[in-house]
């Protein structure tokens, strides 16, 4: 006792484990590897996640924040949970010795682990295979070996995720098999996954947000038979932020790279700007494209809202709504137009419902000539580009919306041409 204090003063960067004085040596100490996950969970039910880094029969090494000392129960096996207490004097920083104080069994209690206890923690999966199929007849003894072998290696890959857990479901109720044990599922969604996969006996998959919005989960459904199947689950929360901030800043640098080439006539905007940007100015006319012939009378309708204009700037108007209206038309089967009138600057917005433009396409759609991902002669973009003043795009996968500025002078307002005068 007193030289695991003194080992824990002299050498405190030393872990615990390397330590003969943490946990005796004798031929039942084993250090598991990779070492078991487990949950200490005290008197009121607070849970604490622990790692058991070394152990034999009648103590576990266990690195944790659980407080130090106290009394946990520690769930292995749905019947068989252990009673530990933890040693204050043995061990530094986050890692202890706990006392293993009773062993409860669904045939009864004891004192340590059993043999097979303590081979299911700290033996490998071969030895305790080994163990548990000596007694088969010889004939069967590879077979059965294989097969749960197998077995095995499936939880074993489960369990190195992370971040995973995996449950049976049989009858209307779960059960706890391997894994993450803290994950807290949306029960609800899970079983109501299990009965479709069941009832369609195949796999079943879906991706949960919790009810606070907090987590996401990676839920699959897979039947066994008419009553009973897996659940896999995965929280996949780091996952999505990780992708979502990945596509932020893929984006951003989209942006800045699109602006700077076109001279900052054509802006990469999100949703929330884009909405800015539709509802600026006054409505002067709005329609809808359906089929191709949609497209004069769209074109017929905007020049009619339109204030008196230079004929030339006319003519660049109907020819960008044209190309996006076509555009709409090609890609996402139809959409929306409006025009909109702030000062001296007219705004047409088209909008659909399509796929939009794949981020990895986005460049040479938008500024490539002759570009296109529909086998016609991509044009359309460039030509807008070439006309109107101002470019907004948002696209995305529930659409794409575009809105293009032109600076307009009533031609009432239009300086007298100098040269036809003198003509």
């Amino acid at each position: 006792m007193q030289r695991c204090l003194e080992c824990a003063k002299k050498e405190p960067d030393r872990p615990c484990v390397e330590c003969q004085y943490f946990v005796q040596l004798s031929p039942l100490r084993r250090v598991p590897s990779p070492p078991v996950r487990v949950l200490l969970e005290d008197e009121h039910g607070r849970q604490y996640p622990a790692r058991i880094l070394v152990l034999n029969t009648t103590e576990f090494g266990l690195e944790t924040e659980a407080p130090v000392p106290g009394r946990y129960v520690i769930r292995l096996q749905e019947n068989l949970w252990v009673e530990v207490a933890g040693v204050p004097f043995k061990g530094k920083n986050n890692v202890h010795v706990f006392d293993i104080l009773c062993v409860h069994r669904k045939q009864g209690t004891a004192r340590r682990l059993s043999r097979e206890e303590y081979q299911l923690l700290a033996g490998s999966a071969g030895e305790l295979i080994q163990e548990i199929s000596r007694h088969l007849p010889e004939h069967l003894q590879d077979l059965v070996r294989e097969k749960l072998l197998a077995e095995v290696e499936k939880s074993e890959l489960i369990n190195a995720l992370r971040v995973g857990k995996v449950m049976k479901y049989e009858g209307g109720r779960f059960r706890y098999l391997s894994g993450q044990a803290d994950l807290d599922l949306p029960m609800e969604e899970a079983e109501k996954l299990m009965r479709q996969a069941i009832r369609q006996a195949e796999h079943r998959r879906e991706v949960i947000i919790s009810a606070d919005g907090q987590k996401v989960f990676d839920l699959h459904g897979v039947p066994f038979d008419h009553r009973s199947g897996g659940l896999l689950a995965f929280d996949i929360t780091e996952v999505i932020e990780k992708e979502r901030k990945m596509h932020q800043q893929e984006m951003q640098a989209y942006r800045e790279a699109i602006a700077a080439v076109t001279g900052g006539r054509l802006y990469l905007v999100n949703s929330g700007e884009m909405e800015k940007v539709i509802s600026e100015g006054t409505e002067l006319a709005r329609g809808e494209v359906r089929q191709t012939h949609d497209i004069p009378e769209a074109r017929r309708a905007m020049r009619e809202a339109l204030p008196v204009l230079d004929s030339r700037r006319q003519h660049a108007i109907a020819l960008c709504l044209t190309e996006a209206l076509a555009n709409a038309l090609k890609h996402a089967g139809g959409g929306c137009w409006q025009a909109r009138q702030s000062g001296d600057t007219v705004r047409i917005i088209v909008q659909d419902r399509g796929p939009g433009i794949k981020t990895s396409e986005l460049a040479r759609a938008t500024l490539m000539q002759h570009y296109s991902t529909k086998n016609s002669l991509g044009c359309g973009f460039t030509l807008m580009l070439y006309y109107a003043d101002h470019l907004y795009l948002n696209t995305g996968p529930s659409g794409t919306a575009l809105a293009l500025d032109f600076g307009v002078v009533p031609a009432g307002r239009l300086k007298p041409d100098k040269t036809n005068e003198r003509g």
